[in-house]
C-alpha cells in the first residue's frame, strides 16, 4: 500500500531516478553536480530573491525554487526563467498557502524559543517548553524539506501535502538530520558571526545552495514511496503483473521500473482514465 493510501493524483512533472545515472557516491555527486551548477545557482537564488521581495510571494516563488532545482538534481533540462514562472504560478494558490503557514507556524515557534531562552534564568523548569521548541522547530524544518517538492511534483491538497511532510520527517529521519546538519552550518556561522556577510551570501547564493541539499537528499523518497508505487500500480491496472517483467528483465535485460524521466505521458487503461490524473 502507497504511503498516501490512493489519496494521490499525478498531474505534475516528476523526473524519476535515471537508470543510466553515475553509479558514484551521492555524496561526493552532489559536489560534482554543485560544482557545475554553481552559477546557475547563482542566476536562480537571484531570480528567487527578486521574486520574494512581496512576502507574500515567497511560497509560490519556493515552488519555483524547488522545481528548477529538482531538474538540477536530475540533471533534467531547464529554461530557467520560463520554469521558474510555470511553476510560480502553477503552484500559486497551494505556493501561497503553504508560505504563509510557514512563516507564521515557523514564527510564532522562533518567538517562543527567543523568549524561554530570555527567561531561562526565571525557573528551571523554563528547560522544558525551550526543549519543546527546539524539537519543533526541527519537526517543521524537517517537514519544510517535503512540502514544497511535494507541491511541485504531485497533485495533493494542501492537507495531505502536510501530512506527508510529517511522516516524511520520520520515514527519513536520517536523512532530514544529515540535510539540517549542513543547512546549519552553512546557516548558523554566517548568521551569528557575520551578520553582513551572511546577507550578501545568502542575497548571492544561499537561498539556492541550502534548497538544493534538501531537495537532493530528499527527493529519493518521494520516488521510492510515491512516484514508484504510482508505477506499479499503473502496471497492474494495465494487466502486468511482476512474473512477466520477471520474464522479460532475464530475456531482454529491461529495468522493472519504467524510467520516468524520460516518459512523459504513461498510459492508463481506458476504463480508470477518467477517475484519476496522469504524470505530465
Amino acid at each position: 500500500m502507497s504511503l498516501l493510501g490512493g489519496l494521490f493524483n499525478y498531474s505534475k512533472p516528476g523526473p524519476g531516478v535515471d537508470k543510466d545515472g553515475p553509479k558514484k557516491k551521492r555524496f561526493f555527486y552532489f559536489f560534482e553536480l554543485y560544482g557545475r551548477k554553481f552559477w546557475k545557482l547563482i542566476e536562480l537564488n537571484l531570480l528567487y530573491v527578486v521574486c520574494c521581495i512581496p512576502i507574500v510571494t515567497i511560497g509560490p516563488a519556493t515552488c519555483g525554487l524547488v522545481y528548477i532545482l529538482r531538474n538540477f538534481a536530475n540533471e533534467k533540462p531547464v529554461f530557467m526563467v520560463s520554469d521558474f514562472f510555470d511553476a510560480f504560478k502553477s503552484n500559486f494558490k497551494q505556493g501561497f498557502v503553504l508560505g504563509i503557514l510557514d512563516i507564521l507556524s515557523s514564527g510564532i515557534v522562533g518567538f517562543a524559543l527567543l523568549w524561554y531562552v530570555a527567561n531561562q534564568g526565571l525557573s528551571v523548569a523554563m528547560a522544558i517548553p525551550l526543549g519543546v521548541c527546539i524539537v519543533v522547530l526541527l519537526l517543521l524544518m524537517f517537514m519544510r524539506f517535503y512540502t514544497y517538492l511535494m507541491t511541485v511534483t504531485v497533485e495533493l491538497p494542501v492537507r495531505f501535502i502536510i501530512k506527508n511532510s510529517f511522516i516524511f520527517s520520520f520515514l527519513g529521519l536520517k536523512t532530514n538530520i544529515i540535510t539540517a546538519f549542513w543547512t546549519l552550518l552553512i546557516v548558523v556561522p554566517l548568521l551569528w558571526f557575520l551578520p553582513m556577510v551572511w546577507m550578501l551570501v545568502f542575497l548571492l547564493i544561499g537561498f539556492s545552495t541550502v534548497w538544493f541539499i534538501a531537495v537532493f537528499n530528499s527527493y529519493p523518497y518521494i520516488v521510492k514511496y510515491i512516484i514508484e508505487p504510482h508505477e506499479r500500480q499503473v502496471r497492474e491496472e494495465m494487466g502486468e503483473d511482476d512474473e512477466d517483467e520477471d520474464d522479460e528483465e532475464e530475456e531482454d535485460d529491461e529495468p522493472i521500473f519504467t524510467d520516468i524521466g524520460s516518459q512523459e505521458k504513461p498510459a492508463l487503461p481506458e476504463k480508470k482514465a477518467g477517475k484519476q490524473k496522469i504524470i505530465r
